[in-house]
């Protein structure tokens, strides 16, 4: 039998690391999704995920509503990914000596589906991230970000029109 995140949070509370571990593996992936709305780096949105974790394990007894866990860990994700984003120097990208074929195509394309995620307001984004990179259903989405599963899926339709609007306008072969 598989405990609720409530039951977790209770016995990490009372020391069981193990119940933390469970809660870090249920919730990794929305987590990272999360910053990576924010980040768009992968390796630095898993860099603030981890953080993120850090940052719960230390502050679990805060959490009031033990039924909220994931959307808690998630406010606490968001704000690691902004300040990561703002503490980060703009640099540009190293050149490449050589590149094989296909890899300037793919990643012009990535660059442009990175634009037109640009584009989206910040929630739109983060859910088109939590479902398309980071492989959430509706309803880890829903849990994670305290909306409906209604609300979700209309925000990723509206999204998705969005987006398609974006690339064909920037001629990314979609």
């Amino acid at each position: 039998m598989d405990r609720s995140d409530a039951e977790l949070v209770t016995a990490a509370c009372q020391g069981d690391l193990s119940s933390f571990g469970r809660l870090y593996e249920r919730h990794y992936r929305m987590a990272v999704g999360i910053a990576r709305g924010r980040l768009a780096d992968r390796h630095l949105a898993e860099d603030a995920a981890q953080e993120a974790f850090a940052i719960a394990c230390r502050t679990l007894r805060t959490l009031r509503d033990r039924d909220r866990f994931p959307e808690w860990l998630g406010t606490i994700c968001r704000r690691t990914a902004s300040r990561l984003d703002a503490d980060r120097p703009a640099h540009e990208p190293l050149p490449e000596d050589r590149e094989r074929a296909g890899d300037s195509e793919r990643r012009a394309l990535r660059d442009q589906v990175q634009d037109a995620l640009g584009l989206l307001d910040e929630s739109s984004r983060e859910i088109v991230v939590l479902h398309y990179f980071s492989g959430l259903s509706y309803d880890e989405i829903s849990r994670a970000l305290g909306l409906s599963v209604a609300s979700i899926h209309g925000r990723l339709q509206r999204a998705r029109g969005k987006l398609a609007k974006a690339l064909d306008s920037s001629g990314a072969k979609t």
